[in-house]
This record gives C-alpha cells, sequence and structure tokens, in this order.
C-alpha cells in the first residue's frame, strides 16, 4: 500500500495504490486524519491505482470527509476502477460523496 500526496494549484492530491484493508487501514487512517485536519480545504483522493476497498477502507474515506467538512473542506473521490467503483455503489458512498471519473473533472467541481 502506497499513499502519496501532491498539490496542484490549491487542491491536494491524495494518490493511493494498492489494498485499502483491515491490514493496511491503520498506517492509512493517520495519515489521512493528518491531511484532514491540516491547511488544505480542497482534497482529491485519486483512487485510480487503488486495486481493492474493503469496509475498514471505506470508514477511512467516509471519516476523512467528516472531518474535513468540519473543518469547511470537502473531499472528492476520482478515477475508481471498475471493482472499487462497484464497492462504492454497493456502500451508498456514491450518494455521500462525489465519485468522478477523472482527476481533471474533480478539480473542476471545485471551480466556484
Amino acid at each position: 500500500m502506497q499513499i502519496e500526496t501532491r498539490k496542484v494549484y490549491d487542491v491536494l492530491v491524495i494518490d493511493i495504490e494498492g489494498r485499502l484493508d483491515g491490514r493496511t487501514s491503520g498506517d492509512i487512517a493517520d495519515r489521512m486524519v493528518t491531511i484532514a485536519q491540516g491547511p488544505d480545504k480542497h482534497v482529491v483522493l485519486n483512487i485510480a491505482k487503488l486495486d481493492y476497498l474493503s469496509s475498514a477502507g471505506l470508514r477511512i474515506i467516509l471519516r476523512t470527509a467528516k472531518l474535513l467538512q468540519g473543518n469547511r473542506g470537502e473531499l472528492k473521490l476520482c478515477s475508481p476502477t471498475e471493482g472499487v467503483k462497484t464497492v462504492l455503489a454497493t456502500a451508498g458512498f456514491d450518494s455521500l460523496l462525489k465519485i468522478y471519473d477523472s482527476e481533471k473533472a474533480a478539480f473542476a467541481a471545485f471551480a466556484p
């Protein structure tokens, strides 16, 4: 499991690669909480290289989104694979969070 961040204008992009499950969730959860409580208000979680997402991973994403919202920020997801997209839809996350097909579309959604 790898997680990297990069800044694109005023948006913080979090790139996640690998499996987000119970085994890998501890370190990722800590890092995501730190990001959510930080100064960045526009955050995009790029999950293009996420191979697997479990309920533990869903909890991390939801917690991050709620923390950001509490700090007047917003989390957007982008580029899910078909398998991950199915998990998100089955869990109802497509009604809770904004999910975009591309990073570019997620960036555009932050525009006023």
